[in-house]
């Protein structure tokens, strides 16, 4: 198993230029083309966000009073709540727009035809069964992983499953191939 403090994130741009995350990890570790990619997103405006071809997200507003993201042809999406996973493809043009302030949203991105996932939000006690990458990152409050502790906005990864308790909000997303 890997931890990863919040500490130790590298701080980058946006695909497009438009705005600042902080990758987590990836695979392959910092590749442009990426099987799948875990990161923190600061969202300060109303924005486009990048394009992704042939990619999909699962998107979870972790600070801020919500978004609203708007699909080309017409589709909206409300995040209104935090830490409630909402999953779109990333190759259809978006446009952000902040309600209230900024907002900082926690994305698990995964290539099509290389990695499906699934991603929960844990609020006490959990085993989490896989064989298979696992992703996990406190959202509020410290989390146990197999004894190892996180404090809020750490991560940890493992390729096993693995038995969490949380006080709070604990993210978990299981990647598989294909």
């Amino acid at each position: 198993m890997k931890i990863i403090r919040q500490r130790d994130l590298r701080e980058g741009r946006w695909r497009n230029g438009m705005g600042v995350s902080w990758d987590i990890a990836s695979d392959p570790p910092a590749a442009e083309a990426f099987g799948w990619r875990f990161a923190i997103a600061r969202i300060d405006a109303d924005v486009p966000f990048s394009a992704y071809p042939e990619v999909d997200r699962f998107f979870t507003l972790i600070e801020g009073n919500g978004l609203d993201l708007e699909f080309n042809g017409g589709r909206r999406l409300a995040v209104d709540r935090q830490f409630v996973p909402h999953f779109y493809p990333c190759d259809v043009p978006t446009m952000c727009r902040l309600r209230d302030g900024p907002c900082h949203a926690l994305n698990l991105f995964v290539t099509r035809g290389q990695w499906t996932a699934s991603a929960d939000i844990i609020s006490s006690g959990a085993e989490i069964a896989q064989n298979g990458p696992i992703l996990l990152f406190a959202l509020k409050g410290a989390a146990d992983v197999d004894g190892l502790p996180l404090g809020p906005g750490d991560a940890a990864i493992t390729q096993d499953s693995v038995t969490v308790d949380t006080e709070g909000f604990l993210y978990a997303a299981r990647l598989s191939r294909g």
